[in-house]
């Protein structure tokens, strides 16, 4: 035999997403992209730390994005050698990263797979919840 019912939940979704950091409010997120970027340092490329040190959190629009705002950022992070004059074209050899094989191309993947778990908790501990 089923059991039907109705359920009123008497909540202010809206409060809690607000004082949690999420929803309207985007301090979750600003603090979820401030720990990626922490967490990505070890595995960025690093000659000089120009580009690692380049890492910010932007939240100018819709999205909180971590942006790498180095000049040659984009072909550090796909890791292919670039030449001929602007707009360059990828060559197909591979970049010879110092530090590697730790730092190097794709760095934000290669530290999910190690650290993503990490991350996770440390995010939901920010919000007051439990990583799953």
């Amino acid at each position: 035999m089923k059991l039907r019912m109705k359920v009123r939940v008497d909540a202010d979704v809206r409060r809690i997403l607000r004082e949690r950091g999420l929803g309207e409010s985007r301090r979750a997120a600003e603090y979820a992209a401030a720990r990626v970027i922490k967490y990505c340092d070890p595995y960025v490329p690093m000659a000089s730390g120009a580009l690692k040190n380049t890492a910010l959190v932007e939240a100018g629009g819709p999205d909180v994005e971590v942006v790498y705002n180095g000049p040659y950022a984009h072909y550090q992070y796909y890791g292919e050698v670039m030449a001929g004059p602007a707009p360059k074209h990828y060559t197909g050899a591979a970049l010879t990263y110092s530090g590697a094989p730790m730092r190097g191309a794709h760095w934000e993947r290669r530290m999910m797979a190690d650290r993503g778990g990490e991350l996770t908790k440390d995010v939901a501990k920010y919000v007051k919840g439990r990583a799953l």
